[in-house]
């Protein structure tokens, strides 16, 4: 029976746990932009920005781990549209190689007081990283469409591209016929098929278009009983109208 086992930081600058580790799996949470050296907030975003990552970098290296260990970061900002640019600078000086790097996703949410960057992470103790990616659908940010470490596979949003164009299909009907093929093709490069998803995240930027995802959802996974878990999000707009993040993983 696996156990959790708790992670902190500094105890004397904080009693907050951040993070559980059960087996080889860790899960980091509420990694901020505070100094690891006196507890206190960067003036700035930049400031925080290099502070969570080395807040991330002790949170895995405290369970015998290293970065390399990272598969996936999720990002929070309290404002993303004024820092969107400030994002990629630390991100690219903690995971120089660009062929050996994490998949992420930001967001925007509402973090308590001067707090403008809070981070969690996935990792997977003694596996390497093994980045996926699907021809023609890629990022324009310094990421892989995803990772496998170990028995895990961790996506980042998975795009709505035509991968013969590398371009967002016009229609959501047909952005969402690409995303689901795309996913598709990734979980194939994982040596994974649609069986070993464990959850699924649904981006919509318009929420009245969720059916489009959730239908399709359904119809892979007819069971409800056994049916993975879809969670959904309001999110971006423009071109982009459907993306889909998700998890997956396959017997030890």
């Amino acid at each position: 029976m696996e156990t959790f086992i708790e992670l902190f930081g500094d105890q004397s600058i904080s009693p907050l746990p951040v993070g559980l580790r059960s087996g080889n799996m860790v899960r980091g949470f509420r990694i901020v932009g505070t100094d690891p050296e006196t507890g206190k907030l960067g003036s700035n975003i930049e400031t925080q920005l290099t502070n969570a990552h080395a807040n991330m970098k002790r949170s895995i290296e405290s369970v015998g781990g290293t970065t390399a260990n990272i598969a996936h970061v999720s990002m929070y900002f309290q404002d993303f549209g004024r820092d969107r640019e400030t994002m990629n600078p630390p991100w690219v000086e903690a995971f120089p190689d660009k062929n050996d790097r994490p998949t992420y996703k930001f967001l925007t949410a509402n973090l308590p007081g001067e707090e403008l960057i809070s981070m969690d992470y996935f990792a997977v103790l003694n596996h390497p990283r093994q980045v996926l990616n699907v021809p023609g659908v890629a990022h324009t940010n310094p990421i892989p469409l995803g990772v496998k470490m170990g028995p895990y596979l961790f996506s980042s949003r998975v795009l709505p591209y035509d991968p013969s164009t590398g371009a967002p299909a016009e229609s959501v009907g047909a952005q969402a016929e690409f995303l689901f093929e795309n996913v598709e093709a990734l979980l194939k490069a994982g040596g994974m098929d649609w069986s070993n998803v464990d959850q699924g995240r649904a981006f919509v930027a318009d929420l009245a278009n969720l059916p489009v995802v959730t239908d399709r959802w359904e119809q892979i996974f007819p069971n409800a009983e056994n049916r993975p878990v879809l969670h959904s999000l309001k999110y971006g707009g423009g071109a982009l109208q459907v993306m889909l993040e998700f998890i997956a993983s396959k017997g030890n």
